[in-house]
């Protein structure tokens, strides 16, 4: 019986210490699953904070977008006020040149361009104009009851030119010009 005994008490003995192994090796297991868990719990916090930071970002994105679009707007309606103060400014421009060039046929309406006469170096266009009326004309006294406001010589002198440059006259009365024009017609 003794030898049963001890048997069983090896046989206890063995299968404490399988069981020992046993729960060792599954603490080990338990363990590695416990690092692998937190392994996992620290990935997952690093995901989560990437996800808020994405998010932050996003948001950001979309605040900046919104700004860009108002602006937009904005810049919309400066550059509709901006293209109609254009239109209106080119009306008054194009209102503006028509008036000149009414002013400037008006103020030449008095205006006789004579060609093809000599040309001196220290002339007077008015009394060569004077004495064309008179000679050329048969406009008696023409000095005296024609009356020139100022007279000259179109453009610049140029030096070595064949041909004079037109003298340009403008006539204090328009009967005066109107005159001219009837013995021109004869």
């Amino acid at each position: 019986m003794n030898n049963t005994l001890d048997i069983r008490l090896v046989n206890a003995h063995n299968d404490d210490k399988n069981q020992e192994d046993e729960i060792e090796t599954e603490e080990q297991v338990e363990l590695r699953k416990l690092e692998k868990l937190d392994l996992i719990e620290t990935k997952v916090k690093s995901v989560e904070q990437e996800l808020r930071s994405m998010k932050d970002s996003i948001e950001f994105a979309h605040s900046e977008v919104k700004d860009l679009k108002s602006d937009n707007e904005e810049r919309k309606k400066t550059d509709e006020l901006t293209r109609q103060q254009i239109e209106k400014l080119e009306k008054e421009n194009e209102i503006l040149h028509k008036s000149v060039i009414d002013l400037k046929t008006r103020s030449m309406r008095d205006n006789l361009v004579f060609y093809n006469i000599d040309e001196n170096k220290d002339e007077n266009t008015t009394d060569i104009i004077h004495q064309i009326m008179e000679h050329k004309l048969g406009m008696e006294n023409a000095a005296r009851e024609v009356k020139i406001n100022r007279s000259h010589r179109l453009g610049k002198q140029r030096f070595g030119a064949t041909k004079p440059r037109p003298i340009v006259a403008k006539f204090k009365f328009i009967p005066t010009a109107n005159e001219f024009y009837k013995t021109q017609e004869n």
